[in-house]
C-alpha cells in the first residue's frame, strides 16, 4: 500500500479506493461471485486519472451492454453496478474451459470533497465506460491591498470626516 503524502493529491484517492476494494473483496462470498471455475466474479478493471479540472474514471466492461450498467452518486460515493451476462449456447458440450468471468458487479468509489456532483457525465463506447467528474469551482487565492485612510468605510459608517476633509473645510472659512 502507498504511504499517504500531503503533497500528492492522487495518493489519498488511491489509498481510499484500495481500502474500499479490500473491504469489498473481504465480504464477497462464493454465492455473490460469478460463475467461472476459479469462483471469482466479474470485477471490471478501472483506471483513475486526475487533471486540473476533473477526475476521470475509465472502466473496462467488455461484453457488457450499456443497458446493463447503472451509475449512482449518493452520500459522497460513486457506485457503478451492472451485469456481464453469459452467452447462452445451444451446445455447451464443446466447451473445455471457462476463464472469462460473468455475473453481477459493483465498484464503489469515495468521491473527493472538491467535486461538482451535478456535473458528472458518463459515456460508454467500445466496451469502455468513462465517467467524467468535474472539480468544483473554488475561490482562487488572492492578495488584498490595504487602502490608505482617506475617510474610509469606517469613518463614513461612523459619520466622521477624514482629517483631510476637516482641514479643507477649515481652509475655506
Amino acid at each position: 500500500m502507498r504511504q499517504l503524502s500531503p503533497t500528492r493529491k492522487e495518493s489519498l484517492w488511491d489509498f481510499m479506493n484500495e481500502v474500499e476494494r479490500a473491504f469489498d473483496e473481504a465480504w464477497r462470498t462464493p454465492a455473490t461471485r460469478g460463475s467461472n471455475e476459479r469462483g471469482e466474479g466479474f470485477i471490471p478493471a478501472v483506471d483513475l486519472h486526475e487533471t486540473d479540472d476533473l477526475y476521470l474514471v475509465s472502466m473496462d466492461l467488455p461484453g457488457v451492454a450499456e443497458k446493463d450498467v447503472k451509475i449512482d452518486v449518493q452520500n459522497g460515493r460513486l457506485a457503478v453496478s451492472g451485469e456481464r451476462r453469459r452467452e447462452t449456447r445451444s451446445n455447451e458440450n464443446g466447451f473445455k474451459r471457462y476463464e472469462r468471468s460473468y455475473g453481477r458487479f459493483e465498484r464503489l468509489f469515495a468521491l473527493p470533497q472538491d467535486v461538482n456532483q451535478d456535473g458528472i457525465k458518463a459515456r460508454f463506447e467500445n466496451g469502455v465506460l468513462e465517467i467524467m467528474i468535474p472539480k468544483a469551482e473554488v475561490a482562487k487565492p488572492r492578495s488584498i491591498a490595504i487602502e490608505k485612510d482617506s475617510g474610509g468605510l469606517f469613518s463614513r459608517l461612523l459619520g466622521q470626516k477624514s482629517v483631510e476633509s476637516k482641514k479643507s473645510d477649515s481652509d475655506q472659512h
